[in-house]
């Protein structure tokens, strides 16, 4: 509006006293500009008064009169109709989206390959348990399907139990029932795999089937795998890297961590070279007769067995080169097999192969554990023969652990061996060599200890027939940090020199005893009634006393390092006066009483490297009785740590030193009272 009265400001014209002709004549023209101005100014005015007039409609009321807008009364306008046919609309969609939906999972798709095929499979198990196969059908077809057979390819070393439809062709062949569009199906198969640890197991299966109205025979074929985890044992094989010719040289089949055995009774048989005789011997339940033979490929040593009871563990001659194991379960502990085995002849081929296989339908044989060894002969007249613990095979020993060693010497032959010298040598960063006792002070050298006639009179001269034995004992070294990078393998052997005779180096030497170092497996044990920082965690009185009970506290603390650990495990065998208490914590694993054997366990599984260190602890109480008064009560007969070693295969166990009412760990109580029961 400020420019429109400038405008008209301009415009303006004073009045003159004369209007005549001649003083319009006189007046000025407009210029352009100021016609232009007055053009807007007029189109101004009359766009205001159209907005004027507009305005004065819509505030009128019928009778023509203006409406006072600050009483004016405004409608809702009803606009239930829109949103009833939106809403309408909105249904309608979402009614066809779901008849679209039914109409394709009734009726299927028009495509007639579009049959679905699935097999359900376990992704993992233990070697002989029984496990299911779940074959999963559905016709997502638009047409009915006829003529459908269903064929499984097994894995190689599955064995069949049953299945939800009896099979037609085999056990492997199955005629199934017509299918309507959207129909499903499903087989259950039943059966065990025996194979090795760790194999992969795969099972394929191809459905046929004819769709209504199309003459063409239609397929589809699927598989799926699963990975066989464990035995449910653990199997070990010690032996020697080296074998004396025509003679005995021993084996050790090793049992132990007994978890599962889902293969019962199964076979120990063996593959050996030309002229070599093999005899198993078990201590526990069975006897052999060493009868030498080499005149055959294969002939083994007779063997006659004891009768024994089912569930005690045995081994029996099968026959051949075949032993039966039986018995080997949860309470078997550790069983350690004998095997004795001679090589008459010098041969290329030394492989000797050892199985563990069981026997399935029509006698097929299922092998689930094997090794082969090669060892190196030997052919000497003096026979020296190197034992570590009482055993010449190779095994895993422990830091700190005393190594005994003995060495037997004979001569064999037929001439008389003079001025003999023997040499053992041991070789390793943690052999402790200030640690050594020598029963016949021979002379150290280095990581070698010599015998000369000097030290043992006997070696001036060894006659046919003769021998004699030499021991000796070396500790290891306790674990340090340093060790990790250090060469943790011990290595042992013998060899004997004659005067100035020169002897073939393969021919002088004994059988070498390979040792790895375990690892660093530790359990701490205290039972206390304060803790460290002097509180209290038991209760009662103390020390005990006839009638009333005290509670008390067992902490653990497992320490591991240099290999990893399996089947970890932790055992507290209460005495029968000891009660568990329940209030238990542990940082790792499982840990519980164990009501039927009167046992704290605490499992742990696995410890890796990492993991350095665990911890667990518990509660426990007693209440003497009278006839336990004025006595030291064992509380604890010492518990125990066990491990399987994942490097050395070894399995490690370790005990920890008995404890009693005089609470040995707890610094408080130790100064106050002797433990005697009031």
């Amino acid at each position: 509006m400020s420019e429109e009265k400038k405008m008209k400001k301009i415009l303006k014209v004073e009045k003159v006293a004369s209007s005549g002709l001649s003083a319009f004549v006189e007046r000025p023209l407009p210029s352009e500009k100021e016609v232009s101005n007055f053009e807007k100014v007029i189109e101004r005015e009359a766009r205001h008064q159209e907005i004027d007039s507009n305005l004065s409609e819509i505030y009128r009321s019928k009778d023509g009169s203006m409406i006072n807008v600050k009483k004016m009364k405004i409608k809702k306008r009803q606009l239930f109709l829109i949103r009833f046919f939106r809403t309408l609309l909105f249904l309608g969609i979402l009614g066809l989206i779901a008849y679209s939906a039914y109409v394709y999972l009734l009726n299927g798709s028009s495509d007639a390959s579009a049959l679905e095929l699935n097999i359900v499979a376990p992704e993992k198990v233990s070697i002989g348990q029984e496990f299911s196969y779940k074959i999963d059908y559905h016709n997502a077809t638009a047409y009915k399907v006829s003529n459908v057979h269903l064929e499984i390819q097994y894995p190689e070393n599955f064995i069949f139990s049953n299945s939800s439809i009896p099979p037609q062709s085999g056990n492997y062949g199955w005629d199934l029932p017509d299918l309507a569009p959207g129909a499903n199906g499903t087989l259950d198969i039943s059966g065990i795999i025996i194979n090795k640890p760790d194999s992969v197991n795969v099972i394929s299966a191809r459905l046929s089937y004819t769709p209504s109205n199309i003459s063409s025979q239609f397929n589809k074929e699927t598989s799926a795998s699963t990975l066989l985890d464990k035995i449910g044992f653990q199997t070990d094989l010690n032996y020697a890297n080296t074998a004396f010719l025509n003679q005995d040289n021993d084996l050790t089949l090793i049992f132990s961590d007994v978890q599962n055995n889902y293969l019962g009774d199964f076979n120990l048989s063996f593959t050996l070279p030309e002229e070599t005789n093999v005899a198993v011997l078990n201590n526990l339940s069975t006897s052999t007769t060493n009868k030498t033979s080499s005149s055959t490929i294969g002939d083994i040593n007779s063997s006659t067995s004891s009768v024994v009871s089912p569930s005690q563990f045995s081994v029996t001659k099968n026959g051949g080169a075949s032993w039966l194991i039986s018995g080997l379960n949860i309470n078997s502990g550790r069983q350690e097999v004998a095997i004795k085995y001679k090589i008459a002849k010098d041969i290329l081929n030394k492989d000797i192969t050892i199985r563990l296989e069981k026997k399935g339908p029509n006698n097929k044989l299922y092998v689930f554990w094997e090794k082969t060894i090669s060892p190196e002969l030997i052919k000497s007249d003096l026979n020296l023969s190197l034992f570590l613990n009482g055993s010449k095979n190779d095994q895993a020993v422990n830091f700190s652990q005393a190594l005994n060693y003995t060495l037997n010497y004979s001569n064999k032959g037929t001439d008389t061996f003079k001025n003999v010298s023997i040499l053992a040598a041991v070789n390793g960063d943690l052999v402790n060599w200030s640690s050594l006792q020598d029963d016949k002070v021979g002379e150290r050298n280095g990581s070698t200890i010599i015998w000369t006639s000097k030290e043992i009179p006997e070696l001036a001269e060894i006659k046919p027939g003769q021998e004699g034995k030499i021991s000796f004992t070396l500790n290891l070294d306790s674990f340090k940090e340093s060790n990790l990078g250090q060469n943790l393998l011990v290595s042992s052997y013998a060899q004997y020199s004659v005067g100035e005779k020169t002897i073939k180096k393969d021919e002088n030497k004994s059988n070498v005893i390979n040792s790895r170092v375990n690892s660093d497996l530790n359990l701490t044990e205290k039972i206390l009634y304060f803790d460290n920082d002097n509180n209290s965690v038991g209760s009662g009185p103390l020390p005990p006393k006839v009638g009333e009970k005290t509670s008390l506290h067992v902490f653990w603390t497992v320490k591991n390092n240099l290999h990893e650990l399996s089947d970890t495990k932790v055992i507290f065998n209460l005495p029968s006066y000891i009660s568990w208490e329940a209030k238990n914590t542990a940082s790792v694993g499982k840990l519980y009483f164990d009501a039927a054997s009167h046992k704290v366990i605490w499992e742990i599984g696995t410890l890796p490297v990492s993991t350095y260190q665990a911890n667990a602890d518990f509660g426990i109480s007693l209440t003497p009785t009278e006839e336990q008064r004025d006595k030291i009560l064992i509380i604890s007969q010492g518990s125990t740590v066990s491990a399987t070693d994942s490097e050395t295969k070894d399995l490690i166990n370790k005990k920890v030193d008995s404890k009693t009412t005089k609470l040995e760990d707890d610094e408080m109580v130790g100064l106050n009272h002797s433990g005697r029961v009031e």
